[in-house]
């Protein structure tokens, strides 16, 4: 109780130095989304005909009446609004956007729930986050979704202002864990959710950062690792026992049960999601990479035990070349799919491409967009990406591209305020 109270203090601080950070010109009023009824919009909209890019296009949504509303809230509160799904079937794509509110020091983070094959997108829910505060804090403001679903997608985690909530995506229903916690991540076996916190006061201050689970109904919390500053959310095992976590000197795969080191690495994580675990083998793939000469690569391990191994070694440094955000193919044991980005010394990124890797034969193929991130269909024969915004933040647009070639289409699109992120793909 002493260790959350003192969390909480600290979230106040936060909040706090938010509250006094500078303001920067908020953006646009309006903003133009596709394939979006006008009822479930937060902003004002501009609803059009999704493009369709490629030689043999697929047929285009239903095109939608244009609207113009005002923002759905003007200030910020501490609660999730969930948005009953109802019952879940099929495909579904998720990802998460930020809307902020005219002072630009808070913003409402909406989760949109598209149906691949065919339907409109809908908000799931939506909470509210601080954009300022002090650098040493934690800030979970831009999750990476697809680690925060339970194992069969119907329910997600998520911190709101430092506390962690679960809400059913089909009922709208809100169960709150009784902890702080910031990345979330849902084990595979459902049984446990893994969380970055801070440890009490009495070390350091700003306090360091610990991996800590609890049980997915609740109930007491347990630390598991230790990892500085910096956290993000750890990769779990398929079976729910061991996990990954990024470290400030390495990376270390840990036993959850008891908190015992099974192997640490030299190699540092690359991205705040850097990770992909399954069964089958090469089991893990992780994106690697020191800001000091070393070459970035891509690295696997057969299993929790066995030795590292190189996939893809880039032949070039982090910071004129980053890889992140590994997933594997659902439905070929080969295919690695992953982001690299490159920039200039002490520039923000500039190109983001995603690329497949056969991990058998060792080529590695550039695909033919710009993708923010990305991750695959169910079925494993196309690409669900964000595209990389003109701004260079976040990105603007949720596409599928096709690898028999045959193009792409647009499921949903926002190119007046684009803040688009945290791609994830479902199957119900």
């Amino acid at each position: 109780m002493i260790q959350l109270m003192k969390r909480a203090i600290l979230t106040m601080l936060v909040f706090a130095a938010a509250c006094s950070s500078p303001s920067v010109p908020a953006p646009s009023a309006t903003s133009s989304i596709t394939g979006v009824p006008p009822s479930e919009v937060p902003t004002a909209i501009s609803l059009a005909t999704p493009e369709v890019v490629g030689p043999t296009a697929s047929p285009s949504p239903a095109s939608f009446p244009s609207s113009t509303t005002t923002p759905r809230r003007a200030h910020p509160d501490e609660g999730v609004r969930p948005h009953a799904l109802g019952t879940l079937a099929g495909d579904w794509i998720f990802v998460a956007k930020q809307v902020p509110y005219p002072d630009n020091i808070w913003a409402e983070l909406q989760i949109w729930a598209i149906p691949l094959d065919s339907g409109r997108p809908r908000i799931a829910l939506a909470y509210d986050v601080s954009l300022g505060g002090i650098p040493e804090a934690i800030f979970d403001i831009a999750p990476h979704l697809h680690r925060q679903f339970s194992p069969d997608g119907t329910r997600v985690v998520v911190s709101v202002n430092g506390a962690l909530v679960v809400v059913d995506l089909q009922t709208g229903a809100r169960q709150p864990l009784g902890v702080s916690g910031y990345f979330p991540a849902w084990s595979k076996d459902g049984s446990k959710i893994a969380y970055v916190s801070y440890l009490p006061f009495a070390q350091v201050v700003p306090p360091e950062q610990a991996i800590f689970v609890v049980s997915a109904g609740g109930g007491p919390e347990r630390e598991i690792a230790r990892i500085g500053y910096g956290g993000q959310a750890v990769e779990w095992s398929p079976d729910g026992s061991k996990v990954i976590v990024a470290l400030q000197d390495g990376i270390a795969l840990v036993d959850v049960a008891s908190g015992r080191v099974l192997q640490r690495l030299t190699d540092l994580a690359s991205g705040v999601s850097f990770a992909s675990w399954r069964s089958a083998t090469p089991q893990i793939a992780m994106a690697t990479g020191r800001c000091d000469q070393t070459s970035t690569k891509l690295v696997g391990l057969d299993d929790a035990g066995a030795p590292e191994r190189t996939l893809l070694d880039m032949g070039e440094p982090c910071p004129t070349l980053r890889v992140g955000d590994p997933r594997w193919n659902p439905a070929s044991r080969a295919e690695l799919l992953y982001v690299a980005t490159r920039a200039n010394l002490g520039a923000m990124p500039h190109e983001y491409r995603a690329h497949i890797l056969n991990t058998t034969s060792g080529r590695d193929t550039t695909l033919p967009f710009d993708a923010y991130e990305a991750t695959w269909t169910w079925q494993g024969d196309s690409v669900v990406y964000v595209r990389r915004a003109a701004t260079g933040f976040f990105g603007d647009s949720v596409r599928v591209w096709r690898r028999d070639g045959t193009g792409e289409r647009v499921l949903f699109e926002d190119t007046a305020d684009p803040r688009l992120f945290g791609i994830a793909s479902l199957r119900y």
